[in-house]
């Protein structure tokens, strides 16, 4: 193995004192899906119209191999710490957050690793068997989907910019959460709207009102 060989790190943020672990083998690929969110807005006798509501979360899919046939030991020794991460945290009541680390990590390169995210998939083949049906040789495909905080999320799906003020029209059965859920992807963060439109009830609001959605800084 070359000195200079950094290996995938994979670490399970939600256990107390856990320590990442290498994958037996380096990916030889991986694949990354980004998409933006579209929302059609219905306008009376035209062609609804199309508004960009912010990025769906980022997903991984990585092909890991593991090998365990020279020392003739059942491969899902190694193949469990995978499948671990699927398992959920009965504090949390899901399955834990996960760190992947691969490489130097330059936030200004825009990299994909560091990737903070949680497993949402895990497909685990079995292609080599000692006489006894032991697996010593596995190929398995992992599916991670990006985790954020609602903060994170609002900072990174900023609807309004520096040099233009963001509106919207108020329309029939129309809440402050649902515009906020339109804006900020977190029907929760619904009060920068209304303070600075001086809405004192959030679920009363009149049709055709315009309202300035604010920055969130």
């Amino acid at each position: 193995m070359p000195q200079n060989l950094q290996k995938l790190m994979i670490q399970n943020q939600d256990e107390s004192g856990s320590t990442p672990f290498p994958v037996m083998f380096n990916p030889t690929e991986y694949a990354v899906d980004d998409a933006a969110k579209w929302t059609e807005q219905p306008r009376k006798g035209q062609l609804a119209e199309l508004q960009y509501t912010g990025l769906q979360r980022r997903k991984l899919s990585l092909e890991l191999f593991f090998d365990t046939y020279e020392r003739k030991v059942d491969v899902r020794t190694e193949t469990a710490k995978i499948a671990n991460l699927m398992v959920m945290n009965r504090e949390k009541h899901r399955p834990p957050k996960v760190l992947l680390t691969w490489g130097d990590v330059d936030p200004a390169a825009h990299k994909l690793f560091p990737f903070t995210g949680v497993m949402q998939s895990l497909k685990q083949q079995f292609i080599l068997f000692m006489s006894d049906g032991k697996p010593v040789r596995a190929k398995l495909t992992a599916g991670f989907t990006e985790f954020s905080l609602p903060v994170e999320d609002l900072r990174k799906n900023q609807m309004s910019s520096p040099d233009r003020v963001k509106t919207y029209r108020v329309k029939v059965g129309d809440t402050l959460s649902g515009i906020a859920g339109l804006f900020y992807q977190d029907p929760r963060v619904w009060r920068p709207i209304a303070i600075r439109n001086d809405v004192a009830d959030p679920r009363q609001l009149v049709a055709g009102q315009v309202l300035t959605i604010p920055r969130l800084d």
